[in-house]
């Protein structure tokens, strides 16, 4: 029983990898990146929420090479082209986002592959949107056992202004593949 449960699991070892690198029929490799991928970029362009508008085009260059197992994948200076998706202009409290998708890249070898992505933020995907620090602050009286009571200081919900996000070139940011891509 021990061996034919080994058998089967190598049997699906090996069929994982035929479906991740295969070769079809002209004889070229055919590689699968698949999503939840992260990717690292750099942005060629500055942009901001102070001048972007929705539609937008910004582009990105990849840093280094990706490799899928020994085959170099997506080759070092791939150009990644997005849009600006949505815009969040700074109001009180919060600093102005911008979410950015990623709909294509273009090897260095000039082949063109369709994908869909995003940058990749904590900030579900928006890059910016930090809390703004409270403006005023008020005394409140904290008592601690056996001690004298002591004030603290607790902020209101009053809070500054936030600024416009900029993004200038050079910044390092990652692209998350939402879908697999497949790789000719």
């Amino acid at each position: 029983m021990r061996k034919f449960i080994i058998i089967i699991l190598a049997l699906f070892a090996l069929v994982g990898i035929w479906s991740e690198v295969n070769a079809n029929e002209t004889g070229q490799k055919i590689l699968k990146i698949r999503e939840g991928t992260f990717a690292k970029v750099m942005t060629r362009d500055e942009f901001s929420t102070l001048t972007a508008d929705i539609g937008d085009e910004v582009t990105f260059i990849n840093t280094q090479d990706m490799y899928v197992y020994e085959t170099n994948a997506i080759p070092e200076n791939t150009i990644f082209y997005g849009e600006i998706e949505d815009v969040r202009e700074p109001v009180e409290g919060k600093d102005g986002a911008l979410k950015i998708s990623i709909y294509k890249m273009i090897t260095p070898d000039k082949k063109v592959y369709r994908l869909s992505g995003h940058i990749y933020s904590e900030n579900d995907n928006y890059i910016g949107g930090k809390n703004t620090q409270s403006i005023y602050y008020h005394k409140v009286p904290h008592y601690n056992q056996g001690l004298k009571p002591m004030l603290k200081v607790a902020p209101l919900n009053v809070y500054e202004m936030g600024k416009h996000t900029v993004v200038k070139p050079g910044a390092e940011l990652f692209v998350i593949f939402e879908k697999d891509i497949i790789l000719k």
